[in-house]
């Protein structure tokens, strides 16, 4: 049975919407599209006492609005009043990506790891912040972590195929595209880093094929959503 996450993240979503830190660039896979596709925050027994502070509303109706300053300063409150809250410190480290604090939001993410070790989507914004500072390796470490958490979405298998480019190793690059469309092979982003990757190992025919497969996907999607 899936546990309903706390109230306090839906504002994963608006950031994904919105646009947070991309690993590569704006004609690649943008590795931002991933946090839609992981599961909620696991495990999540009880709501913890920050994801029921009356400031987590105001600070995802402050995201709603738009108001991004505002929700970022509510978030450093949050946390100040329970550094003991993975909850709190995921929340804050979502917002400081957003504003492009990457050192920063690699701590809130860490914080939220130490108190919550198997929270993936902690894990997701930690190789964000890490690739936003071109860390490539340790986001790549992170991205395998996720792998390990939920081996069977594509989520980690993008993100490493992403950064085994960008670090060069195009036989890794591939084998982890290739990977991505095996456990998920309905997804749009899994089959466009596949058309990367056999694009980047010279691969035409393959690249295009894969990208027609992501195109034909994406046109399914919006079909269902008309």
């Amino acid at each position: 049975m899936k546990i309903r996450p706390p109230h306090i993240f839906i504002i994963a979503a608006l950031l994904v919407a919105l646009g947070p830190a991309r690993l590569v660039t704006a004609e690649d896979a943008s590795i931002d599209k991933l946090i839609s596709k992981l599961p909620p925050p696991e495990k999540v027994v009880k709501a913890e006492p920050a994801s029921s502070d009356p400031s987590a509303k105001r600070i995802v109706d402050a995201v709603k609005g738009m108001n991004f300053g505002n929700a970022y300063a509510m978030s450093q409150k949050l946390v100040a009043r329970y550094p003991q809250s993975a909850d709190a410190h995921l929340l804050h480290g979502q917002l400081a990506l957003l504003m492009r604090r990457y050192p920063e939001a690699s701590d809130a993410f860490h914080k939220a790891i130490s108190i919550q070790p198997n929270l993936a989507f902690a894990y997701v914004g930690l190789a964000l912040s890490e690739a936003s500072q071109n860390h490539i390796n340790a986001a790549l470490s992170n991205f395998r972590q996720i792998t390990r958490l939920y081996p069977y979405t594509d989520v980690g298998w993008i993100g490493m195929s992403a950064c085994a480019e960008k670090l060069g190793r195009k036989g890794d690059c591939l084998e982890y595209a290739r990977r991505a469309t095996v456990v998920s092979p309905s997804s749009f982003t899994a089959w466009l880093q596949l058309s990367r990757a056999e694009g980047v190992s010279g691969n035409r025919q393959a690249s295009a094929n894969a990208l027609a497969r992501a195109n034909e996907l994406k046109r399914k999607a919006k079909t269902n959503h008309s």
